[in-house]
């Protein structure tokens, strides 16, 4: 119940962010921080080789809806009108750096996508509907991917690429293993590919202080050009077709050279006086001499004149001082057709731009639509079917009163008729047999005694001690026994949790969890009146638990609950047994498997049942609410899907069943969000969200309809 904002990125940017979703949410008019909202960063690019015929394109963005608290490869078959997200196979908890796709696309159907952590590089020869790791050959210490580009090759492709020690690899499609080009003395930055590599074998390489070799045999051996630039790191480079000719993108400005690198001068005019980072020939070079590239801070430039003369032509693209300068234009590409459909991606952190005709005009395409941030259920599912949803940048909080299918926008005030920014909501069933509904957005929390016509609303103050900003919400969690105690847990990307007691007339930071990592789970005892017993979740793959309402957190599990890759991508959840009180289970998922414990959360133990998966990516975990009669959990796992399965007396697994298969392996859908309903043991219903619609099964999930959306 987390929009996904990687803490790293967003540790310089996190105030514009925050002050502009607040304006949304209370439907007061902001200064447009986004080209588009939801923000559509685009971390990596390729498209396919015969786009002028094929119109296909792949990007990786921020993880884009309800639960995805990781980044996404979404593909484009219509020249960025509609994205689907293409999952399948991606069983990992890392970041990518990079994608590229076969010159042999329309025969192979093949691409590959580099990985910033451990996860090296995975292949899909099905256009993106599976997905393999293809690391065979290399070494733990060589699987972070910084640079990889792929060569056309008389019987396929041949694939380079370089880690983050400077080692260069090469494999192509013939090959069963990775072969070391060059060790990581080398200390490789940059690749560029002769666009004639089938016939002439050409590469050149850039080291960390502006170095550059040549191979003509494909990098088996190599000559040194020397340091053109003078010392200065190197951002980018292009060989043109025919391969003499050969653009540096530096600090400096261009470097050129027409003679395959044996000599290079700094050349053009018209460009700005800072850095060029990005680089692309044409493939028509030979007839149109026409060269593009980027500045730090502007876009797009071309020359027609072999790069002595540019002219500027507006991509529309912004500087969002939300990123370093070198990842705010972080790529530039050239249509592999461009001789017929004159195509140029740009694709940067302020999104998707495209010009069709050469660069005289551009623009931009969505490619995140309002995203799904939270769902819940009536407690009396089985006979009124309501639901409620919280959206960003959507209605805010939508409500179903026929089981998904069609949505209305609740009661929430809403003065100026805006988009809102919700993240979470909850569905307590009160003592009496009424229901509660609990929902925050930005600073406000409000509840609702029927089910979202009304509500009361209440302003969470600024901690100023803490975070001058305001406060923005993750996910919450009311008592059971809310319609009397008035207690929720709310969890914070920047503040920690949060507690208050009487339904935020007070509040209190619980000092405990650290703040330097969003809450990613809160799950409350059932039990709550009794055991005063709560359990958080963040981002850093860390439990902490409460055993005394809130006045003090201690963390459990800290050497036995091991999560791996960087502590920002460390996502967990937590589950507590709806019998928690005789059987003290607690269900923690994380990025290298479930862990369980049957002490209430003191010692824990790792699930090793291959059903599942020891080391799956688990993205959301939760009980049926008819555990004591099925003994039934439900376990999303990244790349993988829904498993239902049944653990013994000992918490443990036994068995496992994946119930949305076919759905991914068919649809590409995983849902990013499910939801167990309470009378489950009634109506066997589940619910899940994925990227354009709400999935429900009625037995079990062994079969599935879509259920509607609730922004459409």
């Amino acid at each position: 119940m987390l929009v996904k904002l990687n803490k790293i990125r967003m540790s310089s940017i996190r105030r514009i962010a925050i002050i502009t979703a607040f304006f949304l949410s209370i439907g007061i008019s902001a200064t447009n921080t986004y080209a588009h909202t939801p923000h559509d960063m685009v971390l990596a690019f390729a498209a396919s080789p015969n786009y002028a015929s094929d119109k296909t394109m792949f990007l990786v963005t921020d993880g884009a809806y309800t639960g995805w608290r990781y980044d996404e490869i979404l593909r484009s078959t219509d020249g960025g009108l509609n994205w689907v997200n293409i999952p399948n196979g991606m069983n990992h908890p890392y970041e990518y750096s990079v994608l590229r796709v076969s010159p042999k696309f329309s025969t192979d159907q093949t691409v590959f996508a580099g990985l910033k952590g451990k996860g090296g590089i995975y292949r899909s020869t099905s256009r993106g509907d599976s997905w393999e790791s293809y690391n065979t050959g290399l070494a733990a210490s060589n699987l972070i991917v910084r640079k990889m580009e792929v060569a056309e090759s008389s019987t396929g492709y041949v694939l380079f690429f370089t880690d983050a020690n400077g080692a260069l690899f090469r494999r192509s499609n013939t090959n069963a293993n990775w072969v070391q080009v060059l060790d990581k003395t080398n200390k490789v930055t940059v690749i560029a590919i002769s666009p004639d590599y089938a016939t002439d074998n050409t590469l050149v390489i850039a080291n960390n202080t502006g170095d550059l070799r040549k191979s003509t045999n494909g990098g088996n051996d190599w000559a040194e050009l020397g340091n053109p630039t003078g010392g200065t790191i190197i951002h980018d480079m292009a060989i043109a077709p025919g391969g003499a000719e050969i653009f540096l993108a530096t600090p400096p400005g261009i470097f050129y050279s027409s003679d395959g690198g044996s000599t290079f001068i700094n050349k053009g005019n018209n460009l700005p006086n800072e850095a060029i980072n990005n680089i692309a020939v044409s493939p028509n070079y030979a007839i149109d001499r026409t060269v593009f590239c980027t500045s730090l801070r502007q876009s797009v430039f071309k020359s027609t004149d072999k790069g002595d003369n540019w002219a500027l032509f507006n991509s529309g693209a912004k500087v969002t001082l939300q990123t370093t300068l070198l990842n705010e234009m972080s790529d530039l590409q050239i249509s592999r057709t461009y001789a017929t459909d004159k195509t140029i991606f740009l694709p940067v952190f302020d999104g998707l731009f495209i010009s069709r005709n050469g660069g005289t005009t551009w623009l931009q395409r969505q490619t995140r639509m309002g995203l799904m941030t939270g769902l819940a259920l009536s407690t009396s599912f089985n006979s009124d079917q309501d639901m409620i949803a919280t959206t960003y940048v959507g209605r805010g909080i939508a409500i179903s009163a026929n089981g998904g299918t069609t949505w209305s926008t609740s009661g929430w005030p809403n003065p100026t008729g805006r988009k809102m920014n919700f993240f979470d909501s909850q569905v307590v069933k009160n003592p009496n047999g009424s229901q509660t509904v609990v929902s925050a957005t930005n600073s406000y929390i409000g509840s609702s005694n029927d089910f979202g016509g009304t509500w009361t609303v209440k302003f969470v103050p600024r901690f100023l001690a803490i975070d001058p900003d305001l406060v923005t919400f993750t996910t919450l969690r009311a008592s059971p026994n809310f319609t009397n105690d008035k207690e929720i847990y709310l969890g914070s990307r920047f503040h920690g949790v949060l507690h208050t007691k009487d339904f935020g007339k007070t509040w209190r930071l619980q000092r405990g969890v650290p703040l330097d990592h969003p809450v990613t789970s809160i799950a409350v005892s059932p039990n709550y009146i009794n055991d005063r017993t709560a359990f958080v979740a963040t981002r850093a793959g860390q439990v902490w638990r409460t055993e005394d309402g809130g006045d003090t957190f201690l963390r459990v599990g800290a050497s036995s609950i091991v999560s791996i890759g960087w502590v920002g991508q460390s996502y967990s959840w937590v589950a507590v047994s709806p019998q928690f009180a005789t059987d003290n289970l607690v269900i923690v998922g994380t990025n290298n498997g479930i862990y369980r414990s049957t002490d209430g959360g003191t010692t824990w133990t790792k699930e090793t049942h291959a059903s599942v998966g020891s080391n799956a990516v688990v993205q959301q975990v939760e009980f049926s609410p008819n555990f004591d009669t099925d003994r039934n959990i439900f376990v999303n796992v990244r790349g993988k899907g829904l498993f239902r399965a049944n653990l013994n007396g000992a918490g443990a697994v036994t068995a496992s069943q994946n119930i949305t298969l076919s759905l991914l392996e068919n649809e590409n859908i995983q849902f990013t969000e499910f939801q167990i309903s309470p009378t489950y043991a009634v109506d066997s219903t589940i619910v899940g969200a994925a990227r354009k619609n709400i999935y429900k099964s009625t037995n079990g999930g062994l079969t599935w309809a879509v259920a509607g959306f609730p922004d459409n």
